[in-house]
């Protein structure tokens, strides 16, 4: 039968989805950077500039995330930056570029599927332009193309893709009796990429699951036996994996506590994704319209099956799509394929790990099928007319909505208030917004927010300590300030990470000056002795150490050095780290204590010359290596130690 569609109307109409989708994002590309952009970032000049193969190589071993530290994302970021600090512009303009590439790429994976399924030519290419452009404009994904570090999870998306084609390719070879380059196709096209998307995040290890579902559910009657038997053997045992990896770490967690930064347990957390999952899809279907929020702590993990109450029923709704799916995968392979491919993307970040609970970039590789069966549906034969009008209208529709998230992503102060007044459950959206309404100069909005909030989150330290900041930028603290910060500190369900510390740098100028009445020295010292008195914080070495640290600023800022001295070395001691004991000899020698400087210097000399992680903790490890094979760390002690000693001779 003549076809109705057109193979060149289609294309066109993927070009032009391409052309929307950087129209639709342009308005958030004037943004700023945002929380772990913060932490990760930074790194581009935490040794010096990139400029030559030393410091490369220090750079690229920086990442932390993940065992493997992520240096393919890492390196990804030197296009856009050198050096810190730098404008979060062309960070993001990559972003959006690499997001572009891989619509593009979806297009080309999805046209081989539908190959695969043996539709008619036309219809193909009809079928990939729907659900592609699908994917590539919908709003559900501008926070992940705008939130620069982010990167980290639509880079292993693209070496994803990148290994469908590669392995498209291996099966034709394998058809046309050319078995070698198959082969080749196969180890070196699919497993090169696969190690490519791991060493980009972690979640980049199921790639080869990906591969092997396509190929099992896609027309697997006319693959050759000998590529079936060559991705059974290859990419069989890299498959299961992190099937391994997730029921291992399930099993290991039976029983266990509460994780301190998290608050719940690994079991609490199993039951709790299964509603997350569904609500991720009503999200991507606009059966809920994303508002791109990055703050998801008003996700409460679930406590059994009936708390919340519809946590049965979602766990039930999971394991019934992952039967119906494999029931029905030879009479709906296109809808079968969708639903594992989606569940099987989701496998590494929302099962047994005990990352967050919910964040919407973990939809972008797993729901990039999710449109396609659509596709499918509207390209079915003699409805021409019904692709055109329903892709066009489809692609209206999710421009339009990405368009309106993009503009508020490129409005900062816009994005936190529309974020907090959306998610009034989330104590870190609360604070966010009162933090930028304060640095716009709103102090009575600040002021309001924050207060709202202490009576509802009396438990987090983020709200106490900005209530402290915010009523300090009108000159006084208030009668209950101080109360509060004690109660949140001492009370804290989860230890607070560097959020403590950061604050305390900037409470202890403020109250040596005077500037704030109220926060006097005692009262910052209060505040610090009901962070020692909870236990969260008092278990973890790295807090422990935060306390001391700021403890012995305290005391530095009110010129006493020999106490400063004796707290900043009992910090040391609790984590003996080369950058801690270069920070603290370097506040001393700047307070014009330089002797007590060399003398901390001295003092962390008698520590053993190890690095601070094992070869378990993987890339860091290799970092602490590489910086002792470069003699970095010595290098830079004795540079310090030469500044202190001609300091003190100026003062003598």
């Amino acid at each position: 039968m003549k076809p109705t569609l057109r193979f060149l109307p289609a294309l066109c109409f993927m070009l032009s989805a391409l052309v929307l989708a950087w129209l639709a994002y342009t308005p958030g590309l004037k943004g700023s950077f945002l929380f772990d952009d913060a932490a990760n970032l930074p790194a581009l000049g935490a040794s010096g500039r990139v400029d030559n193969a030393a410091a490369l190589l220090r750079y690229l071993t920086s990442g932390h995330a993940d065992p493997t530290g992520r240096p393919v994302a890492v390196a990804s970021f030197l296009l856009d930056a050198r050096d810190w600090p730098a404008s979060p512009l062309p960070f993001k303009r990559t972003n959006l570029l690499i997001h572009l590439l891989n619509g593009a790429l979806l297009f080309l994976v999805l046209r081989r599927m539908g190959q695969a399924l043996n539709l008619e030519a036309a219809r193909i290419v009809w079928s990939a332009a729907i659900g592609s452009s699908a994917w590539l404009l919908h709003p559900f994904f501008v926070s992940t193309v705008l939130y620069i570090v982010q990167r980290e999870a639509m880079l292993p998306a693209t070496f994803a893709l990148l290994a469908l084609l590669c392995s498209f390719r291996s099966r034709t070879a394998w058809q046309n009796g050319r078995s070698r380059a198959g082969l080749v196709w196969l180890v070196l096209g699919v497993g090169g990429c696969s190690l490519l998307a791991f060493l980009a995040k972690a979640n980049g290890m199921l790639v080869p699951l990906l591969v092997v579902l396509t190929h099992a559910l896609l027309a697997p009657s006319d693959t050759t036996p000998g590529f079936r038997k060559a991705v059974l053997l290859i990419l069989g045992p890299l498959a299961a994996l992190p099937v391994v990896y997730v029921t291992w770490f399930a099993l290991a967690s039976i029983g266990e506590p509460p994780i301190p930064i998290r608050g719940w347990t690994v079991t609490q957390r199993l039951m709790t994704e299964p509603a997350i999952l569904v609500d991720y899809v009503r999200q991507l279907w606009l059966l809920k319209i994303t508002d791109s929020n990055l703050l998801h702590d008003d996700v409460l993990a679930a406590t059994s099956l009936t708390t919340p109450w519809y946590t049965g029923l979602c766990v039930a709704a999971v394991l019934v799509a992952v039967l119906a799916a494999w029931h029905t995968r030879k009479r709906h392979p296109a809808v079968s394929l969708t639903i594992l491919f989606f569940l099987a993307g989701h496998l590494m970040e929302s099962s047994s790990p005990a990352l967050e609970l919910y964040f919407e970039h973990r939809n972008y590789l797993p729901a990039m099928l999710m449109f396609w069966p659509l596709g499918i549906v509207l390209t079915r034969p003699r409805s021409g007319a019904v692709a055109l009008i329903g892709g066009g209208a489809i692609a209206f529709l999710l421009t339009s909505l990405s368009f309106a998230n993009a503009s508020l992503w490129g409005r900062p102060l816009d994005q936190a208030t529309a974020w907090a007044n959306a998610h009034p459950g989330s104590a870190r959206a609360q604070a966010y917004a009162a933090q930028m309404e304060l640095s716009a100069g709103r102090y009575m909005a600040a002021s309001r927010r924050i207060e709202a909030a202490a009576n509802r989150f009396r438990g987090e330290p983020q709200i106490a300590l900005n209530q402290i900041d915010i009523h300090c930028a009108q000159g006084q603290m208030a009668s209950g300030d101080l109360s509060y910060a004690r109660e949140a500190l001492r009370t804290a369900q989860r230890e607070p990470g560097p959020l403590l510390l950061n604050w305390f740098e900037q409470a202890t100028t403020s109250a040596r000056a005077g500037n704030c009445g109220g926060l006097t020295r005692a009262a910052l010292e209060s505040i610090l002795d009901a962070a020692d008195a909870n236990p969260r914080i008092a278990a973890i070495p790295g807090r422990r150490q935060d306390v001391l640290h700021a403890r012995g600023a305290i005391a530095l800022a009110w010129a006493e050095p020999d106490k400063a001295l004796d707290l900043f070395n009992r910090a040391l001691a609790a984590l003996p780290v080369p950058s801690t004991a270069l920070e603290q000899a370097a506040m001393l020698g700047r307070s014009g204590f330089p002797s007590h400087g060399e003398r901390h210097l001295e003092y962390f000399s008698s520590f053993a010359p190890s690095g601070v992680h094992s070869w378990r903790d993987g890339m860091p490890w290799v970092h602490d290596r590489v910086l002792s094979m470069q003699g970095y760390w010595p290098n830079e002690i004795a540079h310090l130690r030469a500044t202190l000693v001609s300091a003190q001779a100026r003062d003598q």
